[in-house]
């Protein structure tokens, strides 16, 4: 992290850019430019005075975002549109370097690129954190309070039921589905099969929310996409997606069938987690799992294990041999847990996400954490509710050649610092790109590591 600054002289191209587009769509067009327009400029007003808040960085990128693709209408807003467009990018790469600044780095961790290109890379990572944080459902009001009491009583029942320190009843190894359904399906000309079963998950009954959480219905049915070969005893991958993702078209972007069906000839597995694609329980795919009411996400990731373990179960007593695990970004937190009780032929963490509670704490709005804190609510307390289904609190069950992490220098998302946490409890050395969450696909570290794990494990390509 570089040393502060009392006022952060490139304000000045945020505000301009912001005045550009306000100026361009006055009339009718600030329909259009009045939203990129009031994020810039507010977010180069608190650039300027108080430098150094994650949140105006972010706002500042999605203004950037949003003002760079409406310069591919500026013919509609007059001449100076063209301009506004131009200081929007100038400003969208601002943000990522803003944000780069503000990174804390960790022992052993080289320094991401001082480059243009690193900067935008990490200025998609603060525009998603800015949708993700500024559309989140955050508990207010009465739900606050209310959301105060069930984390004080889940970490009270974890703590009475003895699951801080012993989770094995908390986890039971789930039998495989007797009755499953198949649907085929074509998406982006490929065919796949969707796999259902009843998930028959049940949440703890002792751990308070339990009711709460086992009223979203459509989330009791299991759901994955299916890619086999006819012929011989391939291999199957198991791949587990990120947040907010779930559906065939967004999980093919992170696990390409042309690549890891087709030419490394594996059968592919790809279960939707809880609450996500069609198991959501709100209208977009992962409401309630990191946002809304909190006391959904210690069950939402029991569930997420036994649901795992399931798909693992049915595919086991179908006569499948060899199975490794993929996962990026929440994924990579899901298989991370999945190692500890599962025995894989590999396990590859790719920008996991190794603590839930320092990803959601910090993301929180301020008037918030002010809230929850004195209430006696914090990160640390909520680390202890999440303990148990955590996979920082276990060792991984593999051995040491067999797992694997990856993680961006440029992430803004998952940090750097916390993609060496779970490498370190592994005790594994991590692969690093220069690039920042949104972006390792073009990296082709996630097909590297890959490529090593099934290497480590003996597994033959097509």
């Amino acid at each position: 992290m570089e040393l502060p600054q009392r006022h952060n002289p490139w304000s000045a191209l945020p505000i301009a850019a912001g005045i550009a587009w306000i100026v361009a769509g006055a009339g009718w067009g600030l329909l259009f430019t009045g939203l990129p327009g009031a994020l810039l400029v507010a977010g180069g007003v608190s650039l300027l005075l108080t430098p150094g808040d994650d949140r105006q960085i972010r706002m500042m990128a999605v203004g950037g975002a949003l003002g760079t693709l409406l310069g591919l209408f500026f013919w509609a807003f007059g001449d100076g549109a063209f301009i506004a467009a131009l200081l929007s990018a100038a400003s969208f790469v601002l943000a990522g370097r803003e944000g780069l600044r503000l990174m804390a780095s960790g022992d052993g961790i080289p320094a991401p690129p001082q480059e243009l290109a690193t900067y935008a890379r990490a200025a998609l990572d603060e525009a998603l954190l800015g949708y993700f944080t500024g559309t989140a459902s955050v508990p207010s009001g009465q739900d606050a309070a209310e959301c105060v009491d069930a984390l004080k009583a889940q970490r009270d029942a974890i703590r009475r039921l003895g699951f801080d320190r012993d989770v094995s009843e908390l986890h039971p190894a789930p039998d495989a589905p007797e009755h499953v359904e198949w649907q085929p399906r074509t998406v982006m000309g490929r065919d796949f099969r969707a796999l259902h079963f009843e998930s028959d998950f049940v949440a703890n009954p002792e751990i308070p929310g339990a009711d709460h959480y086992m009223a979203y219905e459509r989330n009791r049915q299991t759901a994955a996409w299916v890619f086999e070969h006819d012929d011989g005893d391939r291999p199957w991958l198991l791949c587990v997606h990120g947040y907010r993702m779930g559906h065939p078209l967004l999980d093919f972007s992170l696990f390409p069938p042309q690549v890891l069906h087709e030419k490394y000839g594996l059968n592919l597995l790809m279960p939707v987690l809880p609450l996500h694609g069609p198991r959501r329980a709100g209208r977009r795919t992962g409401d309630q799992f990191l946002d809304g009411d909190l006391r959904d996400l210690f069950h939402a990731e029991c569930q997420a294990l036994w649901d795992l373990r399931r798909h693992l179960a049915w595919l086991r007593a179908r006569g499948a041999r060899r199975i490794g695990a993929l996962g990026f970004s929440l994924g990579g937190y899901n298989v991370a847990l999945l190692s500890q009780f599962e025995q894989l032929d590999f396990v590859v963490a790719g920008i996991p996400v190794p603590d839930l509670a320092d990803v959601l704490w910090p993301n929180l709005p301020e008037i918030h954490q002010r809230y929850f804190r004195s209430q006696g609510i914090d990160n640390a307390l909520l680390g202890d509710v999440l303990a148990p289904v955590s996979p920082l609190a276990r060792p991984c069950a593999l051995p040491n050649g067999r797992r694997f992490v990856f993680g961006g220098l440029a992430d803004r998302l998952v940090v750097p610092a916390e993609v060496a946490r779970l490498a370190a409890h592994w005790n594994v050395d991590p692969t690093w790109y220069p690039g920042g969450h949104v972006t390792f696909r073009g990296s082709g570290v996630a097909t590297r590591t890959l490529r090593a794990a099934m290497e480590a494990a003996d597994w033959s390509q097509a």
